[in-house]
């Protein structure tokens, strides 16, 4: 399997149930995504069942189920309403390629596969990887019922959240208190000077200080050389929060 990992990312190409071969888009799980999530569940025994929202050529599909290759009672699901058509069946033939036998693909939009798959598997699963469609409001749909799937101790990992709408929904569910930011990927980002301004302009107060008056999203902009790429939250505890819990994030 890491072979297959390995060819597909020197290829830069992924070839699908038709034959056709396809570049790899650059929206695409990369190198340094993919150890990560190999990393975080091969480093947690107790990690099983697993679920990804959107497959597309399947590069995250093989690094979760690389991670669990030997486990017993290892169950991935995928769900992708366009992995036979606009993805070309690439990601689930990739796994079969690569001799995984033990997935399952949703041939569905996550809105309606999610509430089926918690009405048999609430707060049994170990990893959900959040990737699909990214508005504000899907992404907090599918984080909603990720968030009820998984067991207490269980990881929620979401991706591209350099996407302002995505970031948003992080942001939200860091001040849950059943989750813990437990890592992330993050890119250098490029010198500006308006940011370093900013910064001289902010001098007089701390972050702290100014993040009681700013959206956090602005006080990344003036404060941050990084952008977080992917980030995972463990759940701690039980979402126990009150049928009236607000907290305001922006």
């Amino acid at each position: 399997m890491e072979q297959t990992i390995r060819e597909i990312y020197e290829a830069g190409t992924v070839v699908g149930r038709s034959g056709k071969t396809h570049p790899l888009l650059s929206s695409a799980i990369d190198p340094e995504e993919g150890q990560f999530i190999f990393d975080l569940i091969h480093d947690d025994p107790g990690i099983t069942k697993t679920l990804e929202v959107g497959c597309c050529y399947g590069l995250s599909s093989l690094h979760i189920c690389h991670a669990l290759q030997g486990r017993g009672g290892a169950h991935h699901w995928m769900i992708d309403p366009f992995q036979n058509t606009m993805w070309d069946g690439a990601g689930t033939k990739n796994l079969e390629d690569a001799g995984i036998d033990f997935f399952e693909l949703i041939e569905d939009k996550s809105e309606f596969a999610l509430p089926r798959l918690l009405e048999a598997n609430e707060g049994e699963l170990d990893f959900i990887l959040i990737d699909g469609w990214h508005t504000f409001d899907h992404t907090l749909v599918d984080s909603f019922y990720a968030s009820r799937l998984l067991r207490v101790g269980g990881w929620l990992v979401i991706d591209d959240v350099s996407w302002p709408s995505v970031r948003r929904v992080v942001d939200f569910l860091k001040n849950y208190p059943c989750y813990a930011e437990c890592g992330s990927v993050s890119k250098k980002m490029p010198k500006s000077w308006k940011r370093t301004a900013a910064r001289v302009l902010a001098s007089p107060l701390d972050r702290a200080t100014w993040e009681k008056v700013l959206a956090p999203t602005l006080c990344r902009r003036v404060f941050d050389d990084r952008r977080v790429r992917m980030i995972a939250l463990k759940k701690a505890r039980e979402d126990d929060r009150n049928w009236d819990w607000h907290v305001d994030t922006f």
